[in-house]
C-alpha cells in the first residue's frame, strides 16, 4: 500500500514541496532527521527521497553506472553498535571502489545510545553518508546535539482527517484493481469493496487519529468483517463496534505529554474553561496519570490565581484522585479546573518570588539585622539580639520597624495589587473616585520604594508616548500591567459579543489623568 512516488505521497506538503523538492531537482539528499508521530509516513517518505534522488542522478547522467546511491535501512529496535560499524565499513568500501554513497536510514533512531550515535558522526561530517533517521520522540532530548548541528530536522505533522481519507480511498482502489488483475471469481469480494463508502473512510480515517498505520489496520480489518447479505446500515453499525477508538496517539513521556498539559495550564491562565476542559479530557482520556495533573493544578493556583480559595480547591483535587481514582476523579478535577479558569488572575505573589529568588541567588547575602534576631539566652540580649524590636501586637496603633538588612532598606518585590475597580460596573450616575489600595499603590511605586528588577514598570506613562482615543500611540505601562488598546478591541469583538467592557470608559479616564499629571 505504500506509494511508489513522490507524486502519490499523501501529506506533509510543506516539507516535500519546500526545499527537499529543490533537492531532489539535483540529486541531492542531506543528512536529515525526520521527526512525528507515528504513521505520518517517514519510514515511506526516506524510501521515495532515496528512490527519487537516484532515478533524477541516473537520468541526466550519461554514465552507465551504479545507481548514485545504495538503499539501506535499519532500526534501531534490533541493531547494535556491531550492525552499525559493518554497514559503515560497506559503505566506505563501496564509496571509494564505485564512487556510490550509501543511504543509510535508521527507524526509532532514539534508541541508540549516545555512544552509539557517535559512530555516525565521522561519516556524516565527511559526506561519506547520507544518513537519514526517523524519530517519534524530540531530537533535542535523545539525540547528540553534535549529530543534529549536522543534520537537517524536519518536522512531519499528523495527518489530517481528509489527507487520511485520501490514503484509504487509494489503498481501497489498490485492492479493487488487484482483485480485477487476479480476476476472481468471488462475487463477495466485489460487493464487500461497495460497502466501504466515504462515510465510513472519514469515520475510519477520524477513529485513526491522524495515524496511517492505524487507518490501514482498520480497513483491513472492515474488508474481512462486512458482510455483504447486511445492507450498509447493519454492516456500519457492525464496523463501527469492532473499529471502536481504544487509544488515542498519545505518549505520556514524550512531548505530547508535557504539549498537553502546557495547553492546560495556558487555558486556565487564559480564563477559558472551555478550552481547559478540551485539554483535560485529551489527558484523562490518553489515560495520564490524573496525581500529574493535579500536581500541575496547584501548580496553576499558586502562579496564577494567587487566592486561597484555589489553592484550596487544587489541595483537595489532588487528595480526592488519590482516594477515587480513574475514571470517576475526572469529575474532581473539571470541577478544578472550571474553578481555576472562571477564578480572578494575579500573578503578584509568583513574580515577587522569582525576584526574591534572584536577588538571594545573584547578590550578597546580608547578615540579619540584630533587633530581630532570636535571643533565648542572656548572653544573646547582652551583645544586641533583639534589642529595641517593636512588638507590634502590644502597640494601640501602627508602629514602623525595618526588616531588610541595611543595605537593602527599600527594597521592593510585590507589585501594587491589581486594580480591582476597573473589573466593577460603570456607574452611569457619578464619576468612581480612585480605589483607596489604588491610590497607595501608586503612591507608592513613586518614590519612596525600589521595585528590584522590574521598576520600569512602575512607572506611569510618560507624556510624550501619547494617550487616550485616537493617539498612535495604543500600549501603556499602568503600574504593575500593561495596557494595549488594540488587544482590548480584539477581546470585545472575539468574547464578549461586540460590546464594550464594563471598564473600558473607567481606564481610558485613568489613562487621561496620568498624562495630565506634570512630569517629575
Amino acid at each position: 500500500m505504500r506509494p511508489q512516488t513522490l507524486e502519490e505521497y499523501v501529506g506533509q506538503s510543506e516539507v516535500v514541496n519546500g526545499p527537499l523538492k529543490m533537492l531532489l531537482r539535483q540529486g541531492k539528499i542531506p543528512s536529515m532527521i525526520l521527526w512525528g508521530p507515528p504513521g505520518t509516513g517517514k519510514t515511506t517518505l526516506a524510501r521515495l527521497l532515496a528512490k527519487s534522488a537516484s532515478h533524477t542522478t541516473s537520468s541526466t547522467s550519461s554514465s552507465h553506472g551504479p545507481p548514485p546511491h545504495r538503499f539501506v535501512e535499519i532500526s534501531a529496535a534490533n541493531s547494535g553498535t556491531a550492525d552499525v560499524k559493518k554497514i559503515m565499513d560497506e559503505a566506505l568500501h563501496r564509496l571509494q571502489l564505485t564512487g556510490q554513497r550509501t543511504l543509510l536510514f535508521i527507524d526509532e533512531i532514539q534508541r541508540f545510545s549516545r555512544a552509539q550515535q557517535d559512530v555516525f558522526l565521522p561519516a556524516v561530517e565527511k559526506g561519506q553518508i547520507v544518513l537519514v533517521a526517523a524519530t517519534t520522540e524530540n531530537p533535542s532530548f535523545r539525540l547528540q546535539s553534535a549529530l543534529i548541528s549536522r543534520m537537517r530536522v524536519f518536522v512531519l505533522t499528523k495527518l489530517s482527517v481528509d489527507e487520511c481519507s485520501q490514503v484509504l480511498r487509494n489503498a481501497l482502489k489498490c485492492v479493487q484493481r488487484e482483485q480485477q488483475e487476479l480476476g476472481s471469481s468471488d462475487q463477495s469480494e466485489a460487493s464487500i469493496a461497495s460497502h466501504i463508502d466515504d462515510d465510513l473512510i472519514r469515520w475510519i480515517a477520524n477513529m485513526a487519529d491522524g495515524d496511517a498505520r492505524t487507518a490501514l489496520g482498520a480497513l483491513e480489518l472492515a474488508l474481512s468483517t462486512t458482510d455483504p447479505g447486511l445492507d450498509s446500515a447493519d454492516n456500519l453499525a457492525r464496523l463501527k463496534t469492532a473499529l471502536k477508538r481504544t487509544a488515542l496517539q498519545y505518549d505520556r513521556t514524550g512531548d505530547m505529554h508535557y504539549d498537553t498539559i502546557s495547553a492546560l495550564h495556558k487555558s486556565i491562565r487564559g480564563s477559558d474553561a472551555d478550552a481547559a476542559l478540551y485539554w483535560l479530557a485529551r489527558m484523562v482520556c490518553s489515560g495520564d496519570d490524573p496525581l500529574f495533573i493535579a500536581r500541575r493544578l496547584i501548580v496553576a493556583a499558586s502562579e496564577d490565581v494567587d487566592t486561597l480559595p484555589a489553592l484550596q480547591m487544587a489541595t483537595a483535587t489532588y487528595q480526592a484522585c488519590q482516594v477515587v481514582g480513574l475514571p470517576e476523579c475526572g469529575e474532581n478535577l473539571a470541577q478544578c479546573v472550571v474553578f481555576l479558569a472562571e477564578a480572578p488572575k494575579s500573578t503578584r505573589s509568583y513574580r515577587a518570588w522569582k525576584k526574591a529568588k534572584a536577588l538571594v541567588e545573584g547578590a550578597y547575602n546580608h547578615p540579619v539585622p540584630l533587633h530581630i534576631r532570636n535571643a533565648p539566652t542572656k548572653l544573646m540580649r547582652d551583645i544586641g539580639y533583639g534589642k529595641e524590636y517593636r512588638y507590634e501586637p502590644r502597640f494601640a496603633h501602627p508602629v514602623h520597624q525595618e526588616y531588610f538588612p541595611e543595605p537593602l532598606r527599600g527594597t521592593r518585590f510585590l507589585s501594587p495589587p491589581p486594580m480591582a475597580a476597573l473589573d466593577e460596573e460603570e456607574q452611569p450616575a457619578q464619576e468612581k473616585p480612585l480605589d483607596e489600595a489604588e491610590g497607595k499603590a501608586q503612591r507608592a511605586g513613586e518614590g519612596d520604594r525600589n521595585d528590584y528588577h522590574h521598576s520600569s514598570m512602575q512607572s506611569r506613562m510618560a507624556s510624550k508616548a501619547g494617550v487616550g482615543p485616537g493617539s498612535c500611540q495604543r500600549i501603556f505601562d499602568l503600574g504593575a500591567r500593561s495596557v494595549d488598546l488594540d488587544l482590548l478591541d480584539e477581546w470585545e469583538q472575539v468574547r464578549n459579543g461586540g460590546r464594550e467592557w464594563t471598564g473600558r470608559q473607567r481606564l481610558m479616564r485613568l489613562l487621561e489623568s496620568l498624562e495630565q499629571k506634570p512630569e517629575t
